[in-house]
């Protein structure tokens, strides 16, 4: 059996560039990845097919998973004459704005290139990701990144900061897809990025949270007004930033005082899934 880590990540940055001709929308966002992840383990099995298995449900059916599609995939792609049995221990909030499903896919195509000694490179897995998530390239590599286009065009960032963050999930799901499909451009003011991607260069943590920026923030608060009642409270607190990480609803909250972390744990863990962490 083998067990690879799918590492969540965190959207300290993120902008709306236009809408695209195929209906999505261009994006220039700082994807960060955080030490929070999933386990997916794989064994090879005789007949060609996938069976999966979670410790808790996710989609409704196996085959809505992102990681029974790229498995199914890559069987068919690379005619694999041996299935899989996947299972997914899963520790990151479901459909939080912190890419947990595309992370398990992207573990998911790391761990088939393992067992089948395909040998392919991480841009040719991520090229496969992208076929099935936007978020896939990222979550392959685990580096800080700037995304641009679908979110699939990466250029890497040299330095990371190991800061830790608080992770705050509203037991509510929502869908990014109804989250674009409420964007109104006119709405959108852009916002550059250098000055976050110099703060994290220079690990400059005073620019860093002054430079947190979510332009889905208002079009997730209009639909879902308790994600921003959250992020309001979360501001009155003892903490130097928050913002809304991806599409949402996770609140990423940050300190430079760890304990300040800490102590809001108990107080918001009853009603929302709390977990401090780090940017790795």
């Amino acid at each position: 059996m083998l067990k690879e880590k799918a590492y969540a990540k965190i959207n300290v940055f993120l902008d709306i560039l236009g809408k695209r001709d195929d209906g999505y929308h261009n994006i220039e966002t700082i994807m960060m990845p955080i030490d929070l992840y999933d386990t997916v383990s794989l064994s090879l099995q005789e007949n060609p097919i996938v069976d999966l298995s979670t410790n808790i449900p996710i989609t409704e059916k196996p085959e809505d998973n992102l990681v029974y599609k790229v498995a199914v995939h890559m069987i068919d792609k690379f005619k694999l004459k041996k299935g899989l049995k996947i299972h997914i221990d899963k520790r990151i909030p479901i459909s939080a704005g912190l890419a947990g499903g595309s992370a398990d896919a992207a573990a998911t195509l790391r761990g088939i290139n393992k067992l089948f000694n395909l040998k392919l490179q991480d841009q040719e897995l991520a090229e496969i990701g992208e076929l099935f998530g936007s978020d896939i390239p990222h979550c392959i590599y685990n580096k800080p990144c700037i995304a641009r286009g679908k979110g699939g065009q990466l250029m890497f960032l040299k330095k990371t900061c190991k800061w830790p963050v608080l992770i705050v999930t509203p037991k509510l799901q929502l869908s990014t897809k109804q989250i674009y499909e409420s964007v109104d451009m006119e709405k959108v003011k852009n916002v550059k990025i250098t000055k976050m991607s110099n703060a994290i260069y220079n690990r400059n943590y005073t620019l860093f949270v002054r430079e947190l920026h979510n332009a889905l923030e208002q079009f997730t608060f209009k639909l879902f007004p308790q994600v921003e009642a959250l992020k309001e409270v979360l501001l009155k607190e003892n903490i130097d930033g928050a913002l809304m990480s991806g599409s949402g609803p996770s609140i990423i909250v940050f300190s430079e005082i760890k304990k300040n972390l800490q102590e809001l744990i108990e107080k918001y863990q009853e009603e929302n899934n709390v977990i401090l962490t780090k940017i790795n």
